[in-house]
């Protein structure tokens, strides 16, 4: 059997192509026999989910919108043909974003969350009562809408009245807000094409400019095994700007690969020394919680040999 190499050809290997063309229809999804699959790395790897129904599927300005009912993990929520979040496994990538800045701050007042329209991160930030005010930051209003019809769950933290929803470029918007936010979250779809501004060193500097003297952000950094070239660009960038760069995985059952990293940056706050002043709260918070609780965090950033080498953390 063959060894895992990272002497790869240097190509960005982005979830590119992942749907076939319906050549009857090009605006509908190819459902072949029940099964709807996303097809990624070079289209040589592909994960499937058999459907019950289209629950819902439109163009907007920005992306093609589907919802679909399956057999295995409830609803999902696709963007552009890539699944973003499922009723089964959203609570993990939710989770994980909202708590462990919050463990790790010492006081958050303001949080911006760009993209993230589905409102999962949303749903985890309102459950801090320090907190005084969060910016959502979607460019597509209607991943939003359609959001609060198919997965109301997620979204049930968007009437808090901290929240303010705003349908706007987030690379535009941050540029205004310097010195201002404690977390900044980047919750995008892919970098490919109107989000592709949202991994770029360019961007990563604005948002250090918009956080605070103890200012944290978090973003989500694509899957080792299938986009090892991307993963090492994404931590290169941020360690130009950012004196403290560490990165964790978390399983997403429905991505590419199931096993997903995520990167911690900061002005100089460690990931792992926690609040004491928080504790009393999470200790009952993480009574209601499906995935996150403190000693996975403490022991999230213990990393493998193939995640150190492909994010150098």
């Amino acid at each position: 059997m063959e060894s895992l190499s990272l002497n790869r050809d240097k190509t960005q290997y982005w979830r590119v192509m992942t749907t076939e063309i319906n050549e009857k229809n090009p605006n509908e999804l190819l459902i072949e026999k029940d099964w709807y699959s996303e097809r990624y790395f070079h289209k040589n790897v592909a994960t499937s989910f058999k459907i019950k129904s289209i629950l819902h599927s439109e163009k907007s300005q920005y992306q093609k919108i589907d919802v679909l009912d399956t057999h295995g993990v409830g609803r999902l929520l696709l963007l552009d043909g890539k699944t973003m979040v499922s009723d089964h496994d959203e609570f993990v990538y939710h989770e994980v974003m909202g708590h462990i800045p919050s463990m790790v701050h010492p006081g958050i007042k303001n949080v911006l969350i760009i993209g993230g329209g589905d409102g999962g991160i949303v749903r985890e930030y309102v459950k801090h009562p320090e907190i005084e005010r969060i910016d959502l930051v979607e460019i597509d209003e209607r991943v939003i809408e359609v959001s609060k019809k198919y997965f109301p769950d997620c979204t049930s933290g968007l009437s808090d009245k901290r929240v303010n929803v705003l349908p706007q470029d987030g690379v535009e918007y941050i540029k205004n807000h310097k010195n201002f936010f404690d977390v900044i979250i980047i919750d995008s779809t892919d970098p490919e094409d109107f989000a592709a501004g949202l991994f770029t060193k360019e961007f990563y500097s604005h948002v250090y400019e918009a956080l605070t003297e103890n200012g944290i952000m978090m973003a989500q950094t694509e899957n080792p095994f299938y986009d090892e070239y991307g993963i090492k660009s994404f931590y290169d960038n941020l360690r130009s700007v950012y004196p403290v760069v560490k990165s964790f995985t978390g399983p997403m059952l429905i991505y590419p690969g199931v096993f997903w990293t995520f990167a911690y940056a900061s002005k100089g706050l460690i990931p792992t020394n926690f609040n004491e002043s928080k504790i009393p709260h999470m200790k009952e918070l993480e009574k209601t919680l499906k995935w996150y609780n403190m000693d996975w965090h403490k022991g999230a950033f213990n990393l493998s040999n193939i995640h150190k080498r492909v994010t150098g953390c």
